[in-house]
């Protein structure tokens, strides 16, 4: 048995921040879903579709005993939802913005073996609350976390370029629209994947496109044919984007 008290806006952001990484390859289905780790002090919450994956912390305010009282016992445990079941949560609990660093807005989350509940618990009586059926547990599950930490604690590396799909990259935009943060994208010596951090609470990483001999020579000819559309400028005045282009620079655009 699970429960547990978590900030609506906090548990509300984790979980759409992550949402957009699951797999829906029915092919796959031990990654067909999101993974809540309950801890101690944070609810780690995890997906992927092995291109992108995600992360996000979560902050546990109390763990409570079957009578709802607060305990020192902490419940440690996994919970594997379907992202429908994620979007319905999403769909029912809403709040008001926070204001202070303590949340004004509370969520329960109750789990037994074969349920999970989400109850709004933020006054004195419980307000909306959803059951949904929770997934057995499934060991082919990647150990993200651990994947997290290698890239987390590896050496900086430079990459001249990179080719990621567009589809795959405005995933993170959810993360930097949710905790209103930049993305600071960083390769680095663990592996060929961009690591992605946004806010304090969110860790992505976004696996890089095949670049095959035809797909280098391709991208050089197209990198080329932008020296005959662009004038090359002699200076530049960076806060106004405006160049000084001489006589010569737009003979040499004239060229064949």
């Amino acid at each position: 048995m699970t429960r547990i008290l978590v900030g609506t806006h906090d548990f509300r952001r984790g979980l759409k921040s992550v949402l957009p990484h699951t797999s829906t390859d029915e092919t796959l289905p031990a990654i067909c879903r999101i993974r809540l780790d309950v801890g101690p002090q944070n609810v780690t919450i995890t997906a992927t579709d092995r291109f992108t994956a995600a992360l996000a912390i979560v902050s546990v305010h109390a763990h409570l005993d079957t009578d709802n009282a607060e305990t020192e016992l902490s419940w440690i445990g996994t919970i594997d939802l379907v992202p429908a079941d994620a979007k319905s949560i999403l769909g029912i609990f809403h709040a008001p913005k926070d204001k202070g660093d303590e949340p004004q807005y509370i969520l329960r989350i109750e789990a037994d073996e074969n349920h999970v509940t989400v109850i709004d618990s933020s006054g004195l009586i419980d307000g909306h609350s959803l059951k949904v059926p929770r997934l057995g547990a499934d060991d082919a599950f990647p150990k993200l976390e651990k994947l997290f930490a290698q890239y987390h604690y590896a050496s900086a590396a430079l990459v001249e370029d990179i080719a990621v799909k567009g589809k795959f990259q405005s995933r993170f935009a959810v993360a930097g629209t949710c905790y209103d943060q930049p993305l600071i994208i960083q390769t680095t010596t663990a592996g060929r994947a961009q690591f992605i951090r946004c806010g304090d609470s969110f860790l992505g990483l976004l696996t890089p496109d095949h670049v095959t001999e035809d797909d280098t020579a391709r991208h050089t000819e197209w990198r080329k044919a932008w020296d005959q559309r662009l004038p090359r400028p002699t200076g530049i005045d960076l806060k106004t984007a405006t160049g000084i282009f001489s006589v010569s620079d737009l003979e040499d655009k004239e060229k064949p």
